[in-house]
């Protein structure tokens, strides 16, 4: 019996093992489109210190930057794509990594493409494109498409899902914004200047606007999700809580404010016309990018050359939320609220082929670091992993785990929810 017993353990132990060899389904591309790590906190989630009684923290960095720390973490979830996609990237040669990366022209979005990428291709020299100076890329924002937009429409359009009351923002956000303000302003000692203006005071607005920017939305709830995104940023660099919010935040009470951060990308930047204007070109050039490596065909709109196996987009926050409006994506991050976009997270997009049927099929996660996890900068290794949830498509994904949906209707989902006015047919990175 102890023999049989023994076997059937060994049995029970291989069947991944056999499982896996026989599985039809080969990995031939992935796609990741990724926020920056890490970063000091910039303008507006400082606001001119009007708000706050006492200075903010200092950072190590300029306003905007990533700091070493941001770096350090995005190093490890590079090491972990490294390892979770060893067959795909194959050997540990350099000519032979497959790697492409595209990062908007910001320092903080470069500087993360070479961070990811020093865990992800180590000691190699992978280049990471990027247009010059202050040129706009129309993979990473709206402004490009500025003049073939309806700005006017725009702000409707976002006005409308608040049922034409904006007021009713802050009502519903109550409890977050009185907590944020005794935050700001429960103090004393000489660094405490109480004379600051009220964040429940501050005026509510929605209005178009003639520039890159389409519209500008002021109300207490966004100038909130700036501070909580502020707060934010403290944690994941691993301030020591006593300066985390003056020490005023918990850990938990960062999860309450930051639902705030969630309801304004939300109500924001997943209006489905702003997620058109955002996300039409870079999900357009996503679907011909899984196309080029189904079919083995060049296409001239792709992300990257045929050849490569491994593609890194590295932008914002609002460029994962704008996807995710565009396309009806959802997501459930443990350790977050709904549909989070926490720093170095991204959407990873992946193609299989059947290659018993010749079927292509994709499948979608979103992927992130807890915020322990990077506020500790622990290795994900072993039984530490990061998060890499499942996302369901709607219109195409099956009931079948990892929810698989076939290319060709990938495809025309894409194509049925994008506007061709904003889709860059340049040719370029």
């Amino acid at each position: 019996m102890l023999r049989l017993a023994a076997f059937l353990s060994l049995f029970v132990t291989m069947l991944p093992l056999y499982g896996a060899e026989a599985s039809p389904e080969k990995l031939k591309l992935v796609v990741v489109i990724s926020r920056h790590g890490v970063r000091a906190p910039i303008a507006s989630e400082m606001r001119d210190n009007l708000y706050n009684a006492q200075p903010w923290a200092k950072w190590p960095v300029a306003p905007g930057v990533l700091t070493q720390h941001g770096a350090d973490a995005l190093r490890l979830m590079g090491s972990f794509y490294r390892e979770h996609y060893a067959g795909l990237l194959g050997g540990t040669e350099c000519d032979h990594a497959g790697v492409f990366a595209i990062a908007n022209n910001s320092q903080r979005t470069i500087a993360s493409a070479h961070a990811l990428l020093a865990g992800l291709a180590p000691g190699c020299p992978v280049e990471v494109h990027a247009r010059q100076g202050r040129e706009r890329d129309p993979l990473f924002g709206q402004a490009t498409f500025s003049d073939a937009a309806d700005h006017d429409k725009l702000a409707a359009a976002i006005l409308g899902r608040l049922g034409g009351r904006i007021d009713w923002w802050p009502n519903g956000y109550r409890q977050q914004l009185g907590d944020l303000q005794a935050i700001l302003l429960d103090c004393a000692g000489p660094d405490c200047d109480k004379n600051k203006q009220k964040l429940l005071d501050s005026p509510s607005e929605i209005k178009a606007v003639p520039d890159g920017e389409i519209v500008s939305i002021e109300t207490p709830v966004s100038i909130g999700a700036d501070f909580a995104e502020h707060f934010l940023l403290q944690y994941t660099e691993g301030l020591p809580m006593e300066q985390m919010g003056w020490g005023r935040v918990s850990r938990e009470k960062l999860d309450d404010l930051m639902a705030m951060n969630t309801s304004y990308h939300d109500f924001i930047l997943r209006t489905p016309y702003f997620a058109q204007i955002a996300a039409s070109n870079v999900a357009y050039r996503l679907d011909a990018t899984l196309e080029q490596a189904a079919s083995g065909k060049k296409d001239a709109d792709a992300l990257a050359p045929l050849a490569d196996r491994f593609v890194l987009l590295a932008g914002h926050d609002s460029n994962e939320t704008w996807l995710g409006g565009l396309l009806g994506l959802s997501w459930l991050l443990p350790d977050q609220p709904r549909d989070a976009t926490p720093p170095g997270s991204g959407f990873v997009f992946e193609l299989y082929q059947n290659t018993a049927t010749g079927r292509d099929t994709v499948r979608v996660l979103f992927a992130s670091q807890t915020l322990d996890q990077m506020r500790f900068l622990i290795s994900l290794e072993g039984k530490e992993q990061p998060s890499l949830v499942p996302v369901f498509v709607p219109g195409c994904s099956e009931a079948a785990p990892g929810y698989p949906c076939d290319l060709k209707v990938f495809s025309r989902i894409v194509r049925g929810a994008i506007d061709e006015k904003f889709v860059d047919h340049s040719g370029k990175p």
